[in-house]
């Protein structure tokens, strides 16, 4: 099973909807909520056997490393049955279908310019029809988060992609 690891920034300001609230969150509320929500889920596949570390947070940015390749499939869909009520939880923002087209040419240039930036091997990222993208990355890619050219990389490229925390406020 390919376990997805979900690059900074194209998740952006991942937002928890509420669910059986009877007034709307603020979009501060619901960030930290999402927030706290993300940290249950790594949390609850740690309790289940599976190596994931807590997400990054870095403003309107989130980094979540998933586990390395050597976990069995079996193991991985347990887990994450065993999780899914956290996983449900964190939704990505609402986008206009402007914001969304905005995101993706973001995504792409981002995935660009680590490739301009040394890294031949990166990929540009998948989306799902709800906004959300995509990158793997770590064992098996030829990719390395931790490597110092990688994260030269991403520090001369972050600004590729837009900050839907700051936008939002």
């Amino acid at each position: 099973m390919q376990i997805p690891i979900i690059a900074a920034a194209l998740v952006c300001g991942l937002v928890l909807t509420a669910c059986g609230a009877e007034e709307p969150s603020t979009e501060g509320d619901r960030r930290t909520e999402a927030r706290e929500a993300m940290l249950a889920f790594a949390k609850c596949m740690r309790d289940q056997g599976i190596d994931m570390p807590d997400p990054q947070f870095d403003g309107g940015r989130v980094t979540q490393r998933g586990p390395d390749e050597r976990v069995s499939p079996e193991k991985m869909r347990k887990a994450d049955a065993a999780c899914s009520k956290y996983r449900e939880q964190i939704e990505p923002p609402e986008l206009s279908p402007e914001q969304e087209q905005e995101m993706k040419k973001a995504a792409l240039a981002h995935a660009q310019c680590m490739r301009e930036h040394g890294l031949e091997k990166f990929p540009d990222p998948t989306f799902d029809e709800s906004g959300g993208a995509q990158i793997r990355i770590g064992p098996g890619t030829g990719l390395d988060p931790d490597d110092p050219d990688f994260q030269a990389a991403e520090k001369a490229c972050r600004d590729e992609l837009p900050d839907l925390e700051e936008d939002s406020q």
